[in-house]
């Protein structure tokens, strides 16, 4: 829940990491950005961190954003680069209610900074609590594809196909690029879109900060007449006039949306199976969408001359959308047909894989925060403090990488078991031994400075062969 009264500011923010996967991927550089509500920059941050013992880094990642610096021993701890990072955050937003402003963030970046505070025994919601909201620049360049074309300069490489990629807006718009798919770098790309955005199509900007929480996004779901939702899916544009029409009432997160393209008449005449088949996440007559993720969605009162992004009679649209309004049986249908239909998700077999398992009980909180107090040497003695068992081995983790002398050898052998294991067992995270063959394969004819990143990558892979 939004601060009562107080100010706004925005917080941009991007990574750099070993890989792709976001449980198994370590974020090895963050760089964030802190503007106030008018979008002009107060503060910025760009941190990094060495490699962990166990994660084993991609030569595809590598070669792209070139961050040899965290294949240096010397480098800072994740720990301290987590903490750091949470620490910068809230000292930020003290008082505000902040925005933080990821570029395909809900995808990617949202779920690692998560899973990374999971890590290191660190709160995961600092983006969606104390009057916090997140919103994904990716959802709002769409609107501006879709409904603002002509306010910015859209990277379009063929008729009709309009590039998603950052660099490509950047480069469109004349946004001078320094260190491309560098963390803070990218931070400076989104701030001087976000800009322009303001500038040239205030109504985005103004529903995608409504649609950055829960609430603003149902409510422009259920804005009069009708919202539009506007897409770019591999490159082109679609457009869909829709009204709400359902909540899960066991996951409120979950709504469904009306396609007004589809004639509500026929929705009543469906049998209860027959309408869960209309109930989809694209080509149906019902949509379901998250509100708890940036949406391109906005009211079609804000978008000037709709007329033209409509494939029937803007009235029938109005007159279809206030049917589905006022028809509460068929919202109520939708919904239990929502919560009677929830997709049972197998258990996940690896610690990383438990972010979402369930929340600390108030005791093992208050021994994580007892955990971070405690110089390193005596953290070994607080491991068998913790309730559930995902804390206690995710502190031993933490202990074992930064004071290993201060741990039992049963903790040590264990510690030593799980890196040999990260490093040599197939499972869902890289293979050692495969990425230091690849590694050497690309090295055989590369040159400059891809050589060099190679070099240092295989040098560092071979010290993590040598682990015992």
């Amino acid at each position: 829940m939004s601060q009562l009264n107080a100010d706004s500011c925005y917080i941009f923010t991007d990574t750099e990491t070993t890989g792709l996967d976001i449980n198994f991927s370590q974020i090895i550089q963050i760089g964030s950005i802190l503007t106030d509500e008018s979008l002009h920059q107060e503060n910025s941050q760009d941190i990094g961190c060495k490699l962990l013992p166990w994660v084993v880094p991609s030569p595809e990642a590598y070669l792209v954003h070139k961050k040899v610096e965290s294949l240096q021993e010397d480098a800072m701890s994740h720990y301290e680069m987590m903490k750091l990072l949470r620490s910068t955050w809230l000292d930020w937003s003290k008082g505000r209610n902040a925005v933080y402003i990821t570029y395909n963030g809900h995808r990617f970046d949202e779920e690692l900074f998560r899973r990374q505070f999971f890590w290191n025994l660190l709160p995961l919601y600092i983006t969606n609590t104390l009057g916090a909201s997140r919103l994904d620049m990716l959802s709002t360049l769409q609107l501006v594809a879709n409904f603002f074309p002509d306010s910015l300069n859209l990277p379009i490489f063929e008729e009709g196909a309009v590039s998603m990629k950052l660099t490509d807006w950047s480069n469109a718009n004349s946004i001078e690029i320094e260190n491309a798919h560098d963390a803070l770098a990218d931070c400076v790309q989104m701030l001087e879109l976000a800009k322009l955005i303001l500038k040239n199509a205030k109504p985005v900007w103004q529903a995608s900060i409504k649609g950055s929480s829960k609430i603003g996004n149902l409510e422009i779901l259920q804005s009069e007449p009708f919202a539009m939702i506007g897409e770019v899916i591999r490159r082109k544009k679609f457009t869909y006039p829709v009204t709400f029409c359902g909540q899960n009432p066991k996951m409120n997160n979950e709504v469904a949306v009306a396609d007004l393209y589809f004639d509500p008449d026929q929705l009543d005449e469906l049998t209860d199976t027959e309408l869960l088949e209309q109930i989809g996440n694209s080509g149906t007559a019902i949509r379901k969408v998250r509100i708890n993720k940036s949406l391109p969605v906005m009211p079609s009162d804000q978008i000037p001359n709709i007329d033209r992004y409509l494939d029937i009679p803007h009235e029938q649209l109005i007159e279809r959308a206030q049917k589905i309004k006022e028809n509460v049986k068929l919202q109520t249908r939708v919904s239990e047909l929502l919560a009677s239909n929830q997709i049972n998700y197998p258990s996940p077999k690896h610690l990383e894989q438990t972010v979402y398992s369930g929340f600390p009980s108030d005791a093992d909180d208050l021994w994580m925060e007892r955990f971070h107090t405690l110089p390193w040497e005596e953290r070994s003695k607080v491991l068998d403090g913790f309730e559930d068992t995902r804390y206690k081995e995710l502190a031993e983790r933490l202990v074992c990488v930064n004071n290993p002398e201060s741990v039992s050898v049963e903790t040590l052998e264990r510690y030593r078991n799980f890196v040999n294991q990260r490093l040599y067992d197939k499972g869902p995270w890289p293979s050692l031994e495969k990425t230091l063959d690849k590694t050497r394969s690309m090295l055989i004819d590369a040159t400059g400075e891809k050589k060099e990143i190679l070099e240092r990558l295989e040098k560092n892979l071979v010290h993590k062969s040598e682990f015992i």
